[in-house]
């Protein structure tokens, strides 16, 4: 969004300008024009290289230069001199003094990751500058105006004085107001890792529509705007718990991700991934508090994390020289980490994979209604892994199989360091006569397939895992139970006021909703900002 509305400034820029030089004002001189021109560039500079540091500064300054120009003409200008229409309402004026400037602010304000708060001085001290250019001009003879307030011989230095410092001082209370952050909230960072077919921050789709929000906005930074430090992964979309976790790795500590040795030969893909030296994720990994909050698969994905930087790999110290070993294999790491949270997660695999493997489910004997047949396609496009040679148990659809995620709980650790939580999600309705049916009017059209299947499923895996009714309660694409603890893990039913331990997993009340209803809902939009809000402040008060 942010991109977007950065690109309608520039075109706003272009037709304002245009209208200018059919005047042929001269018009250099006003603050105006001046704050116009220094909006082009740090707005072009954010359309091609997104919100980074030094571009999140520049445009703290251009709204806040922006919003003194709207000031100015609406509380000085029109006042003392008139002309409401032509300083407002038509030409070039129309497009600098009122609609760039309130398109700024108000995609600063609500579609922007905000600068640090000390840098409100910076237009300041521009703002300063200009009117002391202004001033020495007016005092030569070199310029007359462009503004009243300028007119050091008309208005004698005392009145002047006034004006320059009530200029300064509403400058200082504009940008104040425009890039006010609320304080710190805590000392944890939230770092969110998203599921199958999901996006992060390092993704350029991310800024259009956020993985963690969706339509309703970003929720990554909505939490910084609260003052709850919060950061969004950018893993495999369809690979492996281990190579979105190596990857989750190189991301925080910025660094080239690693697959490791023994992993990388065994799957049949490369040892190195992409090298994130200078693009980290958080600042200092070592030395902060993390909370660790994943979607879907990211839920897998984080705890094979956690269990590598605490435990590391015996697999890849075997065949590692020490001096090349990653240090994410070596273990001995991840003090630091604070939770582990899971969301609508397959922690025990999903039959959404297995019911179509097991011969004795006839999926063309549950009746589907023809519409969310051809919807459900949407989702089988989008969860296919893009094979490209690696082995085939390398892919995020392997690990969702029930064994095969069993399997892979069996290889992590439950922590007794570690807070544990985790969210189920159901959009099913329990029947009168006990059968389980999707809900359509929470259930996206794209899951009402998947959901009704999963609804009438009961069987055996492949392993010999006995999936019984109480597992036909699901979100569309995740078994209710399943998003629960890991079976066999120490777990416990949630309940509000009860003390919280860590090494246990707490099961938290069931989320009413599907499987995107955790991401703000595609069709289905749902407020999920108080949810996040909450779940930051119950960790907060776990530090």
């Amino acid at each position: 969004m942010a991109r977007i509305l950065n690109l309608l400034i520039l075109i706003f820029e272009l037709v304002a300008f245009i209208k200018v030089r059919k005047k042929g004002t001269k018009t250099i001189a006003n603050y105006s024009v001046a704050a116009n021109l220094f909006a082009v560039p740090v707005s072009l500079l954010l359309v091609i290289l997104g919100q980074k540091g030094f571009v999140q500064v520049l445009r703290l300054t251009s709204a806040s230069l922006l919003a003194m120009t709207l000031f100015v003409t609406v509380c000085i200008l029109v006042p003392v001199a008139g002309g409401v229409r032509e300083r407002l309402a038509s030409g070039g004026a129309l497009f600098h003094n009122v609609l760039i400037p309130v398109v700024s602010t108000l995609s600063y304000l609500f579609a922007e990751d905000k600068a640090p708060f000390l840098w409100i001085l910076l237009p300041v001290a521009l703002t300063a500058v200009y009117g002391c250019v202004m001033l020495w001009l007016n005092h030569t003879g070199k310029l007359d105006g462009p503004y009243p307030f300028f007119r050091v011989k008309k208005l004698g230095i005392g009145l002047t004085a006034l004006c320059m410092g009530g200029m300064i001082m509403a400058v200082t209370v504009l940008s104040g107001a425009i890039g006010f952050q609320k304080q710190r909230r805590s000392d944890v960072k939230y770092v969110f890792v998203h599921g199958l077919s999901g996006w992060g921050s390092y993704d350029l789709l991310n800024e259009f529509f956020p993985y963690w929000g969706l339509s309703g906005g970003s929720i990554i930074r909505y939490l910084n705007n609260n003052g709850y430090e919060s950061y969004a992964a950018s893993v495999d979309p369809t690979g492996s718990a281990w190579d979105r976790a190596c990857e989750l790795y190189a991301q925080l500590t910025g660094t080239r991700v690693d697959y490791g040795e023994a992993h990388s030969a065994a799957a049949g893909h490369e040892r190195y991934g992409k090298d994130f030296t200078g693009k980290a994720l958080l600042k200092d990994f070592e030395n902060s508090k993390i909370a660790l909050i994943g979607h879907s698969f990211g839920g897998a994905t984080i705890r094979l994390f956690s269990e590598l930087l605490k435990n590391g790999s015996s697999s890849e110290r075997a065949v590692t020289a020490d001096a090349d070993i990653s240090p994410f294999f070596r273990g001995g790491n991840g003090d630091n980490l604070l939770a582990v949270v899971t969301l609508a997660a397959p922690t025990n695999g999903t039959t959404a994979y297995d019911m179509y493997e097991d011969r004795s489910f006839n999926t063309s004997a549950v009746k589907v209604e023809e519409k969310y047949e051809k919807n459900s396609d949407a989702v089988s496009k989008n969860t296919k892994p893009v094979l490209d040679g690696r082995a085939s148990w390398d892919y995020a659809s392997y690990d969702m199989h029930i064994d095969n995620a069993l399997a892979l709980n069996g290889r992590i650790t439950t922590f007794d360091d570690v807070y544990y939580f985790a969210y189920p999600c159901s959009s099913s309705i329990i029947e009168e006569d006990g059968s389980v049916t999707p809900d359509p009017s929470i259930t996206e059209s794209i899951f009402m397939k998947g959901a009704t299947l999963m609804s009438k499923y009961t069987g055996t895996t492949k392993g010999g895992f006995k999936v019984d009714a109480s597992w036909q309660s699901n979100d569309g694409l995740v078994n209710e139970v399943s998003a629960g603890a890991p079976i066999g893990a120490a777990s416990a039913r949630f309940s509000e006021g009860s003390t919280i331990e860590p090494g246990c997993w707490y099961v938290m009340p069931t989320f009413r909703g599907d499987h995107m209803s955790l991401q703000g809902g595609l069709t289905k939009r749902i407020n999920v900002k108080p949810f996040y809000l909450e779940l930051a402040k119950m960790l907060a008060e776990l530090d």
